[in-house]
C-alpha cells in the first residue's frame, strides 16, 4: 500500500511540488479584476491577493530550486504530488481569507479546502454579506479549478492506478484518453468544462440572477460544490421574484438541477457528445443511465417527507454532491430521520467517475453490487461453471472486484472515524454521520455542525475527511509512506 521512496524520488516530488505552485500562483491575481470593478480598497484587498501570489511563487520558486534534477515523474511519484501539492496550495489559498477577511488560520484553511474538495461546507456563512465581492469569487474559482483538476487527474491517471473505472482513460470500454495527446485530451477537458459554465451561466441568467451571480453559482454547480455567495443562500439569490415579490423562483433551482447533473456526468461523455453531436453519447453510458436512476428513486423516496420541490431538488444535489439547499442548514438537521438516512446513501454513492462529482462514485456502486449478485450465482452454479462478467461492455475482473471492495471498505472506516470525533464533541449521532458523509464525499449539504463555532477537533476531521475524499484515498496513503520514511531516516541517524 505504501509507496517505496529513496532520496531522489523526494527530490521529484519537492521539485514538481514546487513547478506546481510557482504556475498556481497566477491564480492569485485573478479576483484582483473583481476587486477594481468593485472599486474595493486597494490596500486592504488587491494588494493582499499580490503578496498571497508573490509568497506562493516564491515558495515554488525555492522548493524548485533546491530540489532540482533530472530525474523523471512516474506513476509512484504522481500520487505524492498529489496529495503534497494539493495540502500547500490549500495552505496558501487560505491566505486571503485571513489577509482580507481576519479569518483564523484554521478557518480559512477549512474554507479553502471545502472550496477545492468541492465539498461546500462553510464555517464563513455568516460573513458572507459583509464580504469583499472578489473574495466571494476567490471561494468560487477555488472551487471551479479545483473541480477541473480532479478531472485532469484522473484523466492522467493517477486515481486509475488502483481501479480501472475512469472514464477518462477509458473511453468507450477501450483504454485510451480523450485523443491520442496528453495535452490535447486536457484542452479538450478544459474547453468542454468552460463550454458547461458558461450554459450554466446563461441558464441562470435567463432565470432571473444577475451577471454576477450566475457565474458565481455555475461555477459552483458544474463544480459540483455548492457554495452560495449570501448567508441566506438560495431564498434570496434565486432572483427579482424571489427578492421583491416573495415568490420562489423554480427557474433557478430547475437550472441548478441540470448544472449539477452535468458535473456528476462523466466529461468523456461529454466530450463525445459535442464531438460526434449525438444525444446517444449519454445513455450508451452505464453510469449516466444509473445517474439519472438513482435520481428518481431517491426523489422517490423523499418526496412523501419533504414534498416535490424540495424531495427531488435535495435528492439530485445529495446525488450529485452538489451540495446546494433550498432551506436553512439547521433545518436540514431537524429532518426525518429516514430522510437522512437516504441522503446519506446518495451522497455516499455520488456521481460518475471522471466527473467533478465525489462518493464513491457510481460504477464502484455498481460494480459492488454486481459483486455480491456474480458471488452468489457462482456459489449456486456447478465449480467449474463460467459465466461473463460484465459491466459498461468490458470484462470486470476478480481483483478489481477485490479493488472496490477495498476501497469502499477503506472509505467507510473514514467515515466511522469522522462520526467518532463529532459525536465526542457533542453532535448527535445521526448529524454526524449526515455531515462526515457529505463532507467525505464532497457534498456539502449541512445539518447545522459546521460552523464556525465548531469544536476545532470536529473542523480538523471535517478537513481531513474533505481531503481524503477528494483525493480517493489511495494517493493520502502516499503521504502518510512519506512521513514514515522521515521517521526512519531519523531514527538511523
Amino acid at each position: 500500500m505504501f509507496v517505496r521512496l529513496g532520496y531522489s524520488d523526494l527530490k521529484i516530488v519537492f521539485r514538481d511540488v514546487g513547478t506546481i505552485l510557482q504556475y498556481s500562483s497566477a491564480m492569485f491575481l485573478v479576483p484582483c479584476i473583481f476587486s477594481l470593478l468593485y472599486t474595493e480598497s486597494f490596500t486592504g484587498v488587491v494588494l493582499y491577493y499580490v503578496l498571497s501570489s508573490a509568497i506562493v511563487f516564491l515558495f515554488g520558486f525555492i522548493l524548485k530550486s533546491f530540489f532540482q534534477n533530472e530525474f523523471s515523474t512516474q506513476m509512484k511519484h504522481a500520487f505524492l504530488i498529489t496529495a503534497v501539492s494539493w495540502i500547500a496550495f490549500t495552505c496558501f489559498a487560505a491566505l486571503p481569507f485571513v489577509f482580507i477577511q481576519g479569518a483564523s488560520f484554521v478557518d480559512g484553511l477549512f474554507e479553502a479546502m471545502s472550496a477545492l474538495t468541492t465539498t461546500g461546507l462553510s464555517v464563513m456563512r455568516p460573513l458572507l454579506d459583509s464580504m469583499p465581492r472578489s473574495l466571494i469569487f476567490w471561494r468560487s474559482l477555488l472551487s471551479w479549478v479545483g473541480g477541473i483538476g480532479i478531472i485532469v487527474l484522473a484523466m492522467v491517471g493517477v486515481f486509475a492506478a488502483y481501479t480501472r473505472a475512469s472514464k477518462l482513460i477509458i473511453a468507450e470500454g477501450r483504454e485510451e484518453r480523450l485523443t491520442p495527446n496528453l495535452k490535447n485530451s486536457v484542452m479538450a477537458v478544459w474547453w468542454v468544462y468552460a463550454l458547461l459554465t458558461g450554459i450554466g451561466a446563461l441558464l441562470l441568467f435567463l432565470s432571473g440572477m444577475t451577471p454576477f451571480e450566475s457565474m458565481n453559482y455555475s461555477m459552483s454547480a458544474i463544480s459540483t460544490t455548492g457554495m452560495d455567495i449570501s448567508s441566506p443562500g438560495l431564498a434570496v439569490e434565486s432572483g427579482y421574484w424571489a427578492i421583491n415579490l416573495g415568490i420562489h423562483n423554480y427557474w433557478v433551482d430547475i437550472s441548478l438541477i441540470i448544472i449539477m447533473l452535468f458535473g456528476a456526468t462523466s466529461f468523456s461523455v461529454h466530450y463525445l457528445f459535442f464531438k460526434r453531436k449525438d444525444i446517444r453519447a449519454f445513455f450508451k453510458d452505464a453510469e449516466f443511465r444509473g445517474l439519472l436512476l438513482l435520481s428518481v428513486l431517491t426523489s422517490l423516496m423523499v418526496i412523501p417527507k419533504l414534498g416535490i420541490e424540495n424531495g427531488i431538488f435535495h435528492a439530485v444535489s445529495a446525488l450529485t454532491c452538489g451540495g446546494f439547499e433550498l432551506v436553512v442548514t439547521q433545518a436540514i438537521g431537524q429532518w426525518d430521520e429516514f430522510v437522512k438516512l437516504v441522503l446519506v446513501l446518495a451522497m455516499f454513492i455520488g456521481g460518475s467517475a471522471g466527473s467533478t462529482a465525489g462518493g464513491i462514485k457510481i460504477s464502484r456502486f455498481i460494480i459492488f453490487v454486481k459483486g455480491i449478485y456474480w458471488k452468489a450465482k457462482e456459489t449456486l452454479l456447478p465449480q467449474k461453471a463460467f459465466f461473463a462478467k460484465k459491466f459498461d461492455g468490458r470484462e470486470v475482473k476478480g481483483e478489481e472486484i477485490r479493488e472496490v471492495v477495498f476501497f469502499i471498505l477503506l472509505y467507510a472506516f473514514f467515515i466511522a472515524l469522522g462520526i467518532m470525533v463529532l459525536t465526542f464533541d457533542g453532535a448527535t449521532i445521526s448529524n454526524s454521520l449526515f455531515e462526515v458523509v457529505s463532507a467525505q464525499s464532497n457534498a456539502g449539504i449541512s445539518t447545522g455542525i459546521t460552523n464556525a463555532g465548531m469544536p476545532l477537533a470536529s473542523k480538523t476531521m471535517l478537513i481531513f475527511n474533505m481531503w481524503i475524499g477528494r483525493l480517493e484515498i489511495i494517493p493520502a496513503f502516499s503521504l502518510l509512506g512519506l512521513a514514515i520514511y522521515f521517521v526512519r531516516r531519523k531514527r538511523k541517524q
